[in-house]
């Protein structure tokens, strides 16, 4: 009975720490070793290996309690021993399969799941192997009764936007809280309706180097980003990216322990495809790509959530107000913001398919790379290149009248 309480507490522990790990944690069991690339391996398919452990802890104490019976049993017939004895017998064994099988293990597991996870993860993945082929079956009957139970259980439809900006109106009076709510619900929508090349920072902007990367080349530079994008031998793609912001400086002599995947996503794609991706594959980077495969720029996943939860219009993932108003219609406006915002807080509607920055209008319209001096007309609008540098381009927009000769 003892032993039965033991492997009955490995089983209810590993279930405890596996099923309470974060994102965070789960995205580190790989570097975990052997016993973490084995937990990452069984919690791909947390519904198998759940059946698995709940199989196990239920065998364990069924046949713990039968052995209980079969003792209380013989006690209440031995002369010695008597009732009194078999009942005492019957509620220790009780108290101490919930004490040291359940409450124990569990309490301590969630505690430092990490580390539980990445210990137990060898010895649970033999038990699991031992019992793959009854689990089908355990789930299947599962189900079915499951369906006999509860058979009129239907998934609830989709919530609209409208309902849920009635609930925020509905859920507080505080009128800055009621707008920072109001800005998030318009993020969400907007995410829906841009294209990843309107949010991505471009590849002259991105902080990249080729493998093998050194110590010595992250301590140079930081970017406000803290993304290092590691590229392959010939600097034309991006590989796999390094969130170097949340590393100790310990932990920089050896990135490759902390390279992450990235995904290639093409320009057109809508940001909020991109998001469902990155948080479906648990990756943090997407690298945008033209229609060549072509390195375009890349987008991180706090650069999307940024652009839902910042005001609106005013500031570009570098940091800097992208559109500065001078005057009465007259704007200054970074190259890299899109031409759809522009157009939104002009308040005009152009449609210009293929194009999505300011600078890319500009360029489209002169058939070269903006230099300074360069114009472009949009709507009642005249778009004039201030300044054409490696650190960005601005444009002036002021709207008003022109020569005919102007492009």
């Amino acid at each position: 009975m003892g032993v039965l309480i033991v492997f009955s507490a490995l089983f209810s522990g590993s279930e405890a720490a596996m099923f309470s790990l974060n994102h965070r944690s789960r995205k580190s069991l790989s570097r975990g070793g052997v016993g973490g690339r084995i937990t990452a391996r069984m919690l791909k398919d947390p519904e198998h290996l759940l059946s698995a452990v709940l199989f196990w802890n239920l065998l364990i104490n069924m046949t713990y309690f039968a052995i209980a019976a079969i003792v209380g049993g013989r006690l209440e017939n031995d002369e010695s021993a008597g009732r009194t004895v078999a009942i005492a017998f019957t509620i220790v064994s009780l108290l101490s399969i919930i004490f040291f099988s359940e409450m124990l293990p569990k309490s301590v597991a969630v505690l430092a799941p990490l580390r539980f996870s990445i210990m137990l993860g060898p010895p649970l993945s033999l038990a699991v192997r031992m019992v793959s082929p009854i689990v089908p079956l355990v789930t299947a009957v599962n189900q079915a009764a499951s369906r006999l139970v509860w058979p009129s259980f239907k998934p609830e439809p989709e919530i609209d936007l409208a309902d849920i900006e009635r609930a925020i109106n509905l859920g507080t009076d505080d009128a800055a809280l009621l707008q920072r709510e109001r800005m998030a619900l318009q993020g969400l929508v907007e995410i829906a309706e841009t294209r990843v090349g309107e949010l991505m920072r471009p590849r002259n902007k991105l902080w990249m180097y080729p493998e093998p990367v050194q110590s010595k080349h992250v301590l140079e530079v930081m970017p406000t980003s803290g993304y290092l994008m590691v590229t392959d031998s010939t600097g034309e793609m991006i590989t796999h990216s390094v969130e170097v912001r949340t590393l100790r400086p310990s932990q920089l002599d050896d990135l490759t322990a902390f390279y992450e995947p990235v995904i290639y996503v093409p320009w057109s794609a809508r940001v909020s495809q991109v998001l469902d991706r990155l948080n479906d594959e648990h990756h943090s980077v997407a690298v945008v790509v033209n229609e060549f495969g072509e390195l375009l720029g890349a987008v991180s996943i706090d650069g999307i959530m940024r652009s839902i939860l910042a005001p609106r219009q005013q500031r570009d993932p570098f940091g800097e107000v992208v559109i500065q108003e001078i005057g009465q219609d007259h704007f200054r406006v970074s190259g890299l913001v899109s031409v759809r915002a522009l157009t939104k807080r002009l308040g005009i509607e152009v449609i210009e398919e293929g194009v999505n920055t300011v600078a890319g209008y500009i360029q489209r319209n002169n058939e070269r790379l903006p230099r300074a001096g360069d114009t472009a007309r949009l709507s009642g609008y005249l778009l004039t290149v201030l300044v054409a540098e490696d650190d960005g381009i601005w444009i002036d927009v002021v709207q008003g009248e022109w020569k005919d000769d102007l492009p």
